[in-house]
């Protein structure tokens, strides 16, 4: 009994840890912490953007003087609106590219079964494994041979390579939770397997692939080390590339930095914001 009742003593202990652990009290106070962790570097970050040359370097969180000469500097005067054209253009068609090819692949590994099949699949995914820094060189070499330094198609042919198998992979995952009966009625009712896929299968993963569509698009809207790998120049660099133009052999204009990167997280946020329950869909479901 002496046992039993200290088992249980223990055991009321435990749970009154993880009562308090678990509380609202507890929960509201990490998640504010964690809010503030994320929401102060943009705080701080856009009250730069506001300040004056001489008030960045003041020792003052808000701005004495608000002005938007840091967004003229960056934009104007620095051409940083040729990089943010750019960065739409860039994301958009690696994203097209990408749900175009991503979304059948990820159909025919979930439907039909061929000789290795698997082995296929988990290559896919290998390719995707290596470190991005050690397939610069040979991404150099490629980009160069066939004349693409310096343009919008370079860093497109990246951003396929980068985010296609990851497509794959989300795409492959949503249609296996399609019954293959649906596939199998279509079939019965006078459709070809490209009609079935087209007219029954896809509308049904239509949120899957919104899911695939926004993150393909956010993530080569941030995409660096390939965009600065073969851009030189405005007419090609994105968004995170053309932001060290910034830095010069003297210093560094802070305030300018500032308001384009407040510009340049304007877009990405609106599609975070707008389509925030796609997202959720693609990290869980798929």
């Amino acid at each position: 009994m002496a046992g039993a009742d200290l088992t249980n003593e223990r055991y009321r202990r435990r749970q009154r840890v993880w009562d308090a652990v678990e509380s609202p009290y507890v929960v509201h106070l990490v998640l504010f912490l964690a809010v503030l962790f994320i929401v102060t570097p943009l705080v701080w970050m856009l009250l730069t953007s506001l300040k004056t040359r001489q008030g960045v370097l003041a020792m003052t969180y808000l701005p004495l003087e608000p002005t938007l000469d840091a967004y003229s500097r960056a934009l104007i005067d620095r051409g940083f609106w040729r990089a943010v054209v750019n960065s739409v253009i860039v994301a958009s068609a690696s994203t097209a590219i990408v749900m175009v090819l991503g979304t059948p692949a990820g159909y025919v590994f979930s439907r039909y079964r061929f000789p290795y099949d698997n082995a296929v699949f988990v290559f896919v995914l290998f390719t995707r494994l290596f470190p991005p820094i050690g397939l610069v060189t040979p991404y150099y070499r490629i980009v160069s041979t066939f004349g693409l330094l310096n343009t919008k198609t370079g860093i497109v042919i990246a951003n396929v390579y980068l985010w296609l198998p990851l497509v794959i992979y989300i795409m492959r995952n949503f249609f296996i939770t399609i019954p293959t009966a649906l596939d199998e009625a279509a079939r019965v009712d006078g459709c070809t397997k490209v009609q079935a896929f087209r007219h029954v299968v896809f509308p049904v993963v239509l949120p899957g692939f919104a899911a695939g569509t926004i993150l393909t698009f956010l993530y080569s809207w941030r995409e660096f080390l390939f965009a600065f790998t073969v851009s030189t120049d405005l007419q090609s660099m994105t968004i995170p590339v053309a932001t060290f133009l910034f830095v010069g052999d003297a210093g560094i204009d802070w305030g300018a930095m500032a308001a384009a990167a407040v510009v340049s997280v304007i877009p990405s946020a609106l599609v975070v914001i707008a389509f925030n329950r796609y997202i959720v869909v693609g990290l869980t479901g798929g």
